[in-house]
């Protein structure tokens, strides 16, 4: 597809999609397709999942559809039983009876339509079938994709034929807002400060940014751009093909330019046969989401292309940090004479400052937090968006102002509103990630950990094996084993985490992903998903019959050195405040134990609760998580039937202490305290 029309200002048409919550999952399969809309100048694209939840959704919801020119719907029975959402279908069916508006339906699920508006109204797919139950569901999304951008196309080109018309004037930038005293050129505020989509007041020209156009149209180099995700790669490359046809440099012999996405399926089939068509620059994004195999040949592809050097093909990559790089190393060392890289890193201070400012600018407002904004931004453009965006809405600012208005300090009710709408697109996704690997596997919530201090949001297993030898098994496992399954249970988790086990590479794909798990609380997250606490050899817990406390106590008198030290941390019942849920307080001990030491007497394995209650849990933490169990056999007994007898024991079972005399007694317990010590020290 042809990506090198220019934008009109006066010529956006505003795309508007409302679903339920209940379909995210269709619409996420949509949204990568729709995303081709806004690569074509003066095409806005909404989701209603931008939403905030609360008092004022309905009223952002109306002025979502006052300012659409299309608005589609994803039909669902859940759709139409909300009382919010059948209020803004009303209101968006009353603007298409006047022509103001295009509504177009498309059948999420099976919803019964007799004796409603939209019964009249065309369908899509237009087999009638429901894309929950469409057998070729990609081919139906493709087909719906083609018709909205027919219908934009048709809206942008009359307002470009007529630009005196009302539709076309520069007061439908505030279409439904209009207010006396707005300065001539007036903005609406997610035309400025765009949480999804290509920004245009708002962007900011990284420093690589001429020589790229000049690369773009330079024959036979090949070109590849890499960098993390959110920095502004793919927006670079697009804003530098808009402005081409503008320029001097491309009009002799403007060059075809042609964008696919590694995220589309009909991309990647057109990728397969690639050497067969291509003509003038083809640009591959999300290229490390391609298949190995697919990947290989492109490269290949690449090398050919840098040897014959061909005046009419040119091929752009855009990736990963280490794209170039693989490339060179998979292919020959001359390979990077033959290619321009370019590597993006996150945006300067300096950068950032400006996108707030031009901003400022459209808006006629003034930020009193900039230097808060740099730092909770870290360098991401598109975070920058959204916390600019939420703390003029915190101010009550959704157009230009007629006079300069200060945006005063609520960072915090405007990270808390990213949170909001941030938990509505990652949650399910995230405690899916979080389970992979079971219960007692620590190993998910560690890389979620290390992604929210990522910076660039990558996570390389070689590294990571590096840094922590003693996990290198569990990380392998995770990447080869966990993360397989975790797909396959829900595979809308490859919207938000791409991870290639064949490289061994994890990687954030959106940044505000990153933001999300900074501000999240990832013990909470562990105890909703179920996940059980890692067990720490400095941890023991003691597990006896009350009738055995004297054994408790003389048992900690000999331990009590050891744990002034800080060699390992004891508990026991004992411990147990009054008031606190007790039962839940034993089963957290447990679960963080990495040692539990048992006095095994007769009245202990007589003990109903211990029997059937503690030391099951002990038993299952030994085979799930590796919870050493040392037995001391206090007072005679049947050891042997007691379930424990798989375990050495810490003083020889013919032999119990209550047998001993006082002196030996103590020297057993002196023996057991250094034979713990060394349990403890010892890597498990």
């Amino acid at each position: 597809m042809d990506r090198t029309e220019q934008p009109d200002r006066e010529a956006n048409v505003i795309v508007f999609i409302i679903c339920a919550r209940e379909d995210y999952r269709l619409l996420y399969s949509l949204l990568p397709l729709m995303d081709y809309l806004e690569v074509l100048p003066g095409i806005v694209l909404r989701t209603s999942t931008d939403l905030r939840a609360g008092a004022h959704m309905a009223a952002e919801l109306r002025w979502h559809i006052e300012s659409a020119d299309v608005l589609l719907l994803l039909i669902s029975p859940d759709l139409l039983a909300s009382p919010t959402y059948e209020r803004a279908i009303s209101r968006g069916l009353e603007r298409a009876q006047r022509g103001e508006l295009q509504l177009i339906p498309i059948l999420a699920r099976p919803t019964p339509l007799e004796g409603t508006p939209l019964a009249s109204l065309q369908l899509l797919p237009r087999n009638g079938r429901a894309l929950s139950e469409e057998i070729a569901r990609e081919r139906a999304l493709q087909q719906i994709v083609h018709e909205v951008l027919l219908i934009c196309r048709e809206l942008r080109n009359r307002r470009r034929i007529s630009p005196s018309s009302p539709a076309a004037s520069s007061e439908s930038r505030t279409r439904g807002l209009t207010a006396p005293g707005l300065p001539p050129t007036s903005y609406r505020l997610d035309e400025v400060f765009k949480r999804t989509g290509l920004p245009t007041v708002t962007f900011v020209p990284p420093s690589i940014f001429e020589p790229l156009k000049l690369a773009l149209v330079e024959p036979g180099r090949g070109v590849v751009i890499e960098g993390p995700s959110g920095i502004g790669k793919t927006t670079a490359v697009q804003k530098a093909v808009q402005q081409l046809g503008e320029e001097e440099i491309a009009r002799a012999e403007r060059p075809t330019i042609t964008l696919l996405s590694a995220r589309a399926p009909a991309d990647r089939e057109r990728l397969r046969t690639l050497s067969q068509w291509h003509r003038g620059v083809v640009i591959i994004d999300d290229f490390h989401r391609l298949e190995p195999g697919l990947r290989q040949e492109l490269v290949d592809y690449l090398k050919l292309l840098a040897d014959i050097q061909p005046e009419d093909r040119k091929l752009v990559i855009i990736g990963i940090p280490g794209t170039g790089q693989s490339f060179i190393s998979s292919a020959s060392f001359d390979m990077a004479m033959r290619f321009d890289r370019f590597k993006m890193g996150h945006a300067s201070d300096e950068e950032i400052l400006q996108l707030i400012r031009q901003g400022e600018q459209a808006l006629n407002v003034i930020f009193e937090c900039k230097e808060d904004i740099l730092r909770l931004v870290d360098g991401s453009f598109i975070l920058a968006q959204f916390l600019c965006y939420y703390l003029c809405m915190q101010n009550n600012i959704i157009q230009t102002q007629p006079s300069p208005v200060a945006i005063r300090h609520h960072l915090a009710t405007a990270v808390q509103d990213v949170m909001e709408t941030l938990e509505r697109k990652f949650d399910l996704a995230i405690k899916q990630f979080a389970v992979a690997g079971g219960p007692y596997d620590q190993t998910s919530l560690s890389l979620l950990e290390e992604l929210s201090q990522s910076r660039e949001g990558v996570l390389w297993l070689s590294l990571l094996q590096q840094q922590e030898p003693g996990h290198a098994h569990d990380l392998e496992r995770f990447f080869k084993e966990s993360w397989p399954q975790a797909i396959a249970s829900y595979p809308d988790l490859a919207y938000h985490l791409f991870c290639d086990p064949t490289v061994g590479v994890l990687l954030a794909e959106d940044p505000t992903l990153i933001f999300y798990l900074r501000h999240c609380n990832l013990e909470q997250l562990a105890r909703k998903v179920g996940k059980r606490p890692a067990p720490r050899r400095q941890q023991i817990f003691i597990c006896y019959a009350r009738q055995d406390k004297r054994w408790l106590k003389r048992l900690r008198s000999h331990l009590a050195p050891l744990e002034q030290k800080g060699v390992f941390d004891v508990w026991d019942d004992t411990l147990i405040s009054a008031g606190s849920r007790w039962e839940q307080t034993l089963e957290d001990a447990i679960l963080r134990a990495g040692v539990a030491i048992v006095l095994v007497s007769a009245t202990l394995l007589a003990s109903d609760f211990i029997m059937t209650n503690q030391l099951p849990k002990l038993l299952e933490r030994a085979r799930l998580a590796g919870t050493l169990i040392i037995p001391i056999i206090v007072s005679p007994c049947l050891f042997e039937e007691s379930g424990l007898q798989s375990f050495e024991p810490a003083n020889d079972p013919q032999k119990p202490l209550a047998t001993l005399p006082p002196a030996t007694q103590e020297q057993t317990l002196v023996s057991i305290a250094r034979r713990i010590r060394v349990a403890v020290t010892e890597q498990p």
